[in-house]
């Protein structure tokens, strides 16, 4: 046990006592995460957010204001309860001879929206009459597109209803339509389910990869490998001594990570980190932990064993790789998922398991703490079975001094 617990300290010494790895491995994935996805979040709530407009409308007549305002209690001149109308849009009536300045101001950038109705189209209305609107807008300008998309709209459905005052009540079905009322918390569960799950095993492979094959292929490169194993020192305690130091470390480097995906991703959503909070409890936050603990003995088993194997770090680096490309595409499932699967047998996968039982918290699940339970057995059998095969390894003395 003194073996291991010196060869675990000897390992956590390379990295606590080098800053530049103490800021790589353990500060700088998080923050790094946090300002990413907080940007992105920023950008993505200015893009999508919904601006008002500037319109220009000539000849605006009651029945289509109604459209694109909403009715609110006011007061009249008499200070009389009546209700009146607060627009959603910065909407303006102009005469016909100002059409065409607005039409300018459109095409320089400055403005988003035209439409003119002609004079009098409600009082004039009657069966065969057809009115020209004219609705002009700047297509290389987002706003304006956007506007016009809008309104397009509001003039459909105003269509539609000078249509039914003209020639009556013309629907023969009358749709109702109900729904269960809208769950904010597992609509947020259902992103995070398909955002999160990906983004942790990313970092938790990303962190062991960054330390673990400087650990043993750096040492066997540099001949340092050499000299530890002819130490009076049983190598299964050498091995056993870099992986719990190795998954230590990784762990770390996982945690930053995973705090700066959960306080980004609810800005990126556009909510606040309570209403997260509110969801998940300590129960919840504490099954991730130990989910996260245990995938990470199981990623430092196959960094560990890979590098091992290789002679140097670069190919240590080259065989990695391919096992890192595997875990990002096992990490994307949960982005085409409703939900955990069902199957008992799924959580035997390492990494998959990892990925949907991620996903079955997330999405509160009732079966989450099952799932959790199985995954957690399962990556400690495969933890066990790496660190058998390290073990063998470190033994053979054609791998561990090959050239």
């Amino acid at each position: 046990m003194n073996a291991i617990w010196t060869i675990f300290k000897k390992e956590w010494d390379r990295v606590i006592k080098d800053k530049r790895l103490v800021l790589s491995v353990m500060l700088l994935p998080g923050l790094m995460i946090f300002l990413i996805y907080s940007i992105m979040g920023n950008v993505i709530s200015d893009f999508t957010a919904q601006e008002p407009g500037q319109v220009a409308i000539v000849n605006p007549s009651a029945g289509f204001t109604a459209l694109y305002s909403t009715p609110v209690w006011g007061e009249d001149e008499n200070g009389d309860p009546v209700i009146v109308f607060e627009e959603k849009a910065d909407v303006i009536a102009i005469s016909v001879a100002e059409a065409q300045t607005y039409r300018d101001r459109i095409d320089a950038g400055d403005w988003d929206l035209l439409i003119v109705f002609p004079e009098n189209l409600e009082a004039d209305l009657a069966p065969g009459y057809q009115a020209n609107i004219e609705v002009y807008h700047n297509q290389n300008e987002t706003q304006s597109a956007t506007v016009q998309s809008r309104f397009s709209g509001y003039l459909t459905v105003y269509a539609e209803l000078l249509r039914q005052t003209v020639y009556g009540e013309t629907d023969v079905l009358m749709l109702q339509t109900d729904s269960v009322e809208y769950d904010d918390e597992k609509a947020m569960g259902m992103m995070m389910s398909t955002l999160l799950p990906m983004l942790v095993v990313m970092f938790l492979f990303s962190g062991a990869m960054s330390i673990g094959p400087e650990s043993i292929a750096g040492e066997k490169e540099r001949g340092t490998m050499a000299t530890l194993l002819i130490m009076p020192v049983k190598r299964s305690e050498i091995a056993l001594g870099k992986v719990l130091s190795l998954s230590v470390l990784a762990l770390i480097s996982a945690l930053s990570s995973f705090l700066g995906i959960i306080s980004s991703l609810p800005k990126m959503m556009g909510m606040e980190v309570s209403q997260v909070l509110a969801i998940y409890d300590f129960a919840d936050l504490a099954l991730m932990l130990v989910l996260l603990f245990s995938t990470v003995f199981v990623i430092v088993g196959l960094v560990a064993v890979v590098s091992a194997f290789s002679k140097s770090l670069k190919e240590a680096g080259t065989l990695i790789m391919p096992l890192y490309l595997i875990t990002i595409v096992i990490g994307i499932t949960s982005m085409f998922s409703e939900g955990a699967v069902s199957g008992w047998w799924f959580y035997l996968l390492p990494m998959y398991n990892t990925v949907q039982s991620l996903t079955a918290i997330l999405l509160s699940d009732s079966l989450a703490p099952w799932y959790v339970l199985i995954t957690v057995a399962a990556n400690l059998a495969v933890t066990a079975g790496l660190v058998y095969l390290l073990t063998r390894m470190f033994h053979s003395e054609k791998i561990m001094f090959a050239k």
